[in-house]
């Protein structure tokens, strides 16, 4: 009988699927299976697994279409073969991430919503992106799951605004550059910098040289709390003002402001809530994700807006891109 109690207990038992599909992703399974059909046996001695409990796993595989079974024994599909380590989108990383780093601090919500403090503080000891630099394998992960998001994100906003044709394009705090891949390779005019802290930006390097925009684009190691490269025509900042409170985020904007000269366009690419009705559930639990992670938050317009406004910046447009994500382009007062 389909009941508000039975529907509410599918939602609390979610985690299953979760920590089965993590459970996959570290034990490799998908990865044994690129290479064909196998029998739980030799899946089992490829894994490492107990045999009996590996095909009570795939068995729920199964039923989640990961994979099927047939005479020559378990096979992925093509939903399955996305978590093999080496598929493009991230998934793999995102549930080794997930299963190492994430549902820890998931675990702490509670205490996180009775203080309004990140739980990764209290967790590890350390707030997130420092975590992430003195623990390189999960930043490493960090680095893929972000490259899988904003691969996707930069397509959608190459095709969603026109960046002029010649600008230097400032990525703040652009991670590995795969944003500013996308704008290079959409604006072959366009220099770019890359701004983002020492362990991050090093790696950016090797990826843009390997992109074929190294020679239009400079990395750059520092802080963007307390400087920003100035005299840039635009300056983006994606998934970065999500990370941070309204007061760090006012920082950084500041620092932005000091560097922009009159002309320049401050593009701002995050989700943004809706003002006035809940939206839709994947924002709205992304913004807890932040909570959690790094202590920042998903916002609204007006809020975006008031961030913006108070550090010397007009809204000019927010332009919706064909993801979650939309451009909110912003100018100099």
């Amino acid at each position: 009988m389909d009941t508000a109690a039975t529907r509410l207990i599918g939602m609390v038992q979610a985690h299953w699927i979760t920590d089965a599909l993590c459970a996959t992703a570290e034990l490799g399974v998908m990865d044994v299976l690129a290479r064909g059909p196998a029998g739980t046996d030799e899946l089992a001695a490829e894994t490492g697994a107990h045999p009996p409990t590996l095909d009570r796993l795939l068995r729920a595989l199964a039923t989640l279409g990961l994979c099927t079974h047939g005479p020559t024994g378990w096979a992925s599909t093509e939903l399955g073969a996305a978590l093999r380590r080496d598929a493009p989108g991230g998934a793999h990383a995102r549930a080794l991430l997930t299963s190492r780093l994430w549902r820890p601090l998931w675990d702490d919500l509670t205490e996180s919503v009775q203080t309004g403090e990140q739980a990764c503080r209290r967790v590890t000891g350390r707030p997130i992106f420092d975590h992430l630099a003195r623990r390189p394998e999960l930043g490493a992960l960090y680095d893929v799951t972000q490259r899988g998001l904003v691969d996707e994100a930069g397509a959608a906003f190459v095709a969603a605004y026109d960046v002029p044709d010649g600008s230097t394009v400032v990525d703040v705090g652009g991670g590995t550059g795969a944003l500013l891949r996308h704008v290079l390779a959409a604006r072959p005019a366009c220099r770019g910098i890359l701004l983002d802290l020492p362990h991050v930006a090093q790696r950016a390097h090797d990826e843009l040289v390997a992109a074929g925009v190294g020679n239009r684009c400079d990395v750059m190691l520092g802080d963007f709390f307390e400087a920003v490269p100035g005299g840039a025509d635009v300056y983006l900042l994606s998934f970065v003002l999500h990370d941070w409170t309204d007061d760090e985020c006012l920082v950084l904007l500041d620092r932005v402001r000091t560097a922009a000269p009159p002309q320049a366009r401050v593009l701002v690419l995050e989700q943004v809530l809706p003002d006035d009705t809940p939206g839709e559930p994947g924002p709205a639990l992304y913004d807890l994700h932040m909570l959690v992670g790094t202590g920042g938050r998903e916002r609204t317009a007006a809020e975006y807006t008031g961030l913006l406004n108070d550090t010397g910046f007009r809204v000019e447009a927010i332009i919706p891109t064909t993801g979650p994500r939309s451009v909110i382009d912003a100018r100099p007062r």
